[in-house]
């Protein structure tokens, strides 16, 4: 659904105004059935509007999941500029009422994707409205265009691994309190925004012991049919996903725009390699109809667009590469991570990148890589399934590094998954490359972690000769105030970043703030856990070293017999 900087149908924008003109979104039950999110920028000064309805109509069984839903219900998308230059602010009209329909379905959801043309720099609220009960806005959220410079700054906000069950309001009291000057414009969320494998765990005997294990690791879901796994299968992941938007994740979705990655946990810990230790899960017909069920859901909540990598400019200051490296990678060792076209547009981002750069990913570039020699314990965890993957150990990693040595601009990475916070920095290449690492978000129990701050050189995994020395600059605090797991627990956190140009004509001063979620300032504000002042990124010359022409990257389709659906 387009639309343009236009108002709706005069009649009915008429009708709808007169009705509502001073009402307020409504609370309870309408509220927790509705949601819009601004899921990021469309073409040119547009963004992508996701909008739902979690009563929405169940498709037939004979109905292709993705077919359009109907319904006798009216809504309209309410887009009302707050604030902006009053220049800019005379274009727009007062408000633009845009038809809504829920074309789209998924279990549990009714669905659309709205492209809707926003001007440069304005604040707008948006809201959701219906014809049954035109005095109550259904849902809300705001947004702001995309700025044309960054003059007044350009925030982002970046967070991974959210584990529902030990958040208790948490993130959304800490959101909320944020203050102004840091609210973001833009979101990544980096992954493991749910824990299906861990959902499907906790609703077996003996969960409430260690979340995430529990009698139901051991169901015997192979002996049944695939249609008993599937419903066994999206009644677990929709009550996830739900719980997550509804409650957890809520607030956040609501503010600014919002790029999505996928985590293992999305579908289940080190997808797509089996777990070891979820033994349900070593069926192949179990794992087809679980990656089925959970690809359909990741698509309708957090990828819509179909789009596995982004990019988006702000001005002519800085770029953004946002790159999934987990819905596309395929199983094993030295497997690939994303198919090639992506890989290819991403290392072409990198080589021929004019200005400042940032890389979102959903794991940081700076890990181990688990195979070397003289690691046969780790190396054997990881092929047993008690272990992760790590990025160092995929079979794009290599050609990654060589990619990121050849890029002429200073680049910044956004990383998460680890659950710790990190800033590290090393010069390669004639410039520097800066990693901030944020996670968790809310920190599964089992799964706490301490900041690594251990891995000296870059890269770990010996490629070409390539060798940059590692500078660690901040890591996360730990839990509590003594004892051994007190100290190797980060708290959880996200990070800030402000952009801002620099001293120098093309530079970009960057500060990074890193926020304890748990922690509050006298003014209720969560606590700064570590923070960067006035990093800068160069803008370099046009100049640049020589560049190794690129490996090409092996086809995941001869590496294995099981690999993630295409986006």
């Amino acid at each position: 659904m387009d639309t343009r900087i236009q108002t709706a149908d005069a009649g009915t924008a008429a009708k709808l105004a007169s009705t509502r003109e001073h009402c307020a979104p409504t609370e309870g039950a309408q509220l927790d059935r509705y949601m819009i999110v601004p899921h990021g920028y469309g073409e040119g000064a547009s963004g992508q509007i996701w909008v739902a309805d979690f009563n929405g109509p169940e498709p037939a069984p004979d109905v292709q999941s993705g077919a359009a839903v109907t319904s006798e219900l009216r809504y309209w998308l309410r887009v009302e500029p707050a604030d902006g230059a009053a220049a800019t602010l005379a274009r727009e009209s007062i408000r633009r009422d845009v038809p809504i329909v829920f074309d789209r379905s998924a279990p549990g959801i009714a669905f659309t994707l709205v492209n809707l043309a926003l001007l440069p720099g304005v604040h707008y609220r948006l809201s959701l409205w219906g014809l049954h009960d035109p005095s109550l806005a259904l849902a809300h959220a705001e947004c702001r265009g995309r700025p044309r410079t960054l003059e007044d700054g350009f925030n982002v906000w970046y967070g991974t691994c959210f584990y529902g069950d030990v958040d208790g309001g948490a993130l959304s009291q800490a959101v909320e309190a944020l203050p102004v000057a840091y609210r973001p414009q833009v979101s990544f969320l980096g992954g493991d925004q749910v824990y299906l494998d861990t959902a499907f765990s906790n609703t077996g005997w003996g969960a409430s012991v260690i979340r995430g294990f529990s009698s139901r690791n051991f169901s015997p879901l192979g002996f049944r049919s695939r249609s008993k796994i599937r419903r066994k299968l999206n009644a677990v992941f929709t009550t996830e996903y739900l719980r997550n938007w509804r409650r957890g994740l809520r607030t956040k979705l609501q503010q600014g725009f919002h790029y999505f990655l996928a985590g293992d946990h999305e579908f289940w810990n080190d997808f797509p390699n089996p777990p070891g230790f979820l033994p349900a899960l070593w069926s192949r017909k179990v794992r087809d109809t679980w990656q089925r069920c959970a690809r359909e859901l990741f698509d309708a909540y957090q990828l819509p667009s179909g789009a596995c990598s982004s990019q988006f400019d702000v001005a002519d200051a800085l770029k953004f590469f946002v790159l999934d490296t987990r819905l596309q990678r395929a199983r094993g060792q030295d497997a690939n991570f994303t198919d090639p076209q992506t890989f290819a547009a991403a290392t072409t981002w990198l080589r021929e990148l004019d200005r400042p750069g940032v890389l979102v990913l959903p794991a940081p570039l700076l890990t181990r890589w688990q195979f070397r020699d003289g690691r046969l314990l780790k190396s054997l965890r990881v092929k047993l399934g008690l272990g992760d993957h790590s990025l160092a150990d995929t079979g794009q990693y290599q050609d990654l590094v060589r990619a990121i040595r050849d890029c002429p601009q200073d680049l910044l990475i956004l990383a998460g998954d680890v659950h710790f916070s990190r800033l590290a920095r090393f010069d390669l290449g004639g410039k520097q490359v800066v990693e901030v690492v944020s996670s968790p978000l809310a920190c599964l129990p089992s799964a706490v972690a301490g900041a690594d701050q251990t891995l000296a050189v870059f890269p770990d995994r010996p490629t070409d000769h390539i060798r940059a020395e590692v500078e660690y600059l901040r890591a996360g605090s730990a839990i509590g105030d003594g004892g051994k797991r007190a100290a190797n627990s980060c708290n959880n956190n996200f990070v800030t970043l402000r952009f801002e140009p620099g001293t120098v004509d093309g530079d970009v001063r960057v500060q990074i703030l890193c926020w304890n979620i748990t922690g509050c300032d006298a003014q209720q504000a969560p606590s700064v856990d570590w923070e960067m002042q006035d990093l800068v990124l160069h803008k370099r010359s046009a100049a640049k070293s020589e560049t190794v022409p690129p490996v090409a990257p092996k086809d995941p389709a001869t590496q294995t017999e099981e690999i993630s659906e295409p986006c």
